[in-house]
């Protein structure tokens, strides 16, 4: 009984010292971003496929989701069609909280836009490793700010409300 004990001792205790020594998750250390803008080109490649998708507004004021209607779905695409890499060397402060989030909903990804006011966003996915990609709106059209688009969305709603 002695001898059998002992050996389920060393067994569990080799065992212990075996997983220890596997390599840790890759997702806590991921390494730097390959691009500056990588989440966004991530958005473009889903939408150049044709993957369905949905967008809703949520305003962080109110808490609130607003529907995007579908035939407002092209302002993404053509937003992204705007931006260069000027647009990318933005910088968020810490502490900064976005007015609205702009939600992409993929049938297997998710992305958040988040507008800070009509100079600043920020995109991630929903379950990203990387730092979010934070973008600049200077030289960018009011007809593809996002942000003014968050508020046109919140507008239509809010009119589609009182009638």
């Amino acid at each position: 009984m002695k001898r059998l004990s002992k050996l389920i001792f060393i067994t569990l205790l080799t065992t212990l010292f075996i997983g220890c020594s596997l390599n840790t998750a890759q997702y806590i250390s991921p390494g730097t971003k390959p691009k500056v803008n990588y989440y966004t080109e991530e958005i473009k490649e889903l939408i150049s496929k044709n993957k369905e998708y949905k967008i809703k507004v949520f305003d962080m004021n109110i808490y609130k989701y607003y529907d995007v209607d579908k035939s407002e779905y092209d302002i993404i695409p053509e937003f992204i069609d705007t931006l260069n890499t000027e647009n990318y060397k933005a910088e968020i402060e810490k502490d900064s909280i976005p007015n609205y989030k702009l939600i992409i909903e993929f049938s297997d990804n998710k992305y958040v836009i988040n507008a800070y006011n009509d100079e600043l966003l920020s995109i991630y996915p929903w379950d990203g490793i990387y730092e979010e990609d934070t973008i600049s709106m200077e030289g960018v059209s009011d007809y593809y700010n996002l942000y003014n688009f968050c508020e046109y969305i919140k507008k239509v709603a809010s009119n589609e409300i009182k009638k």
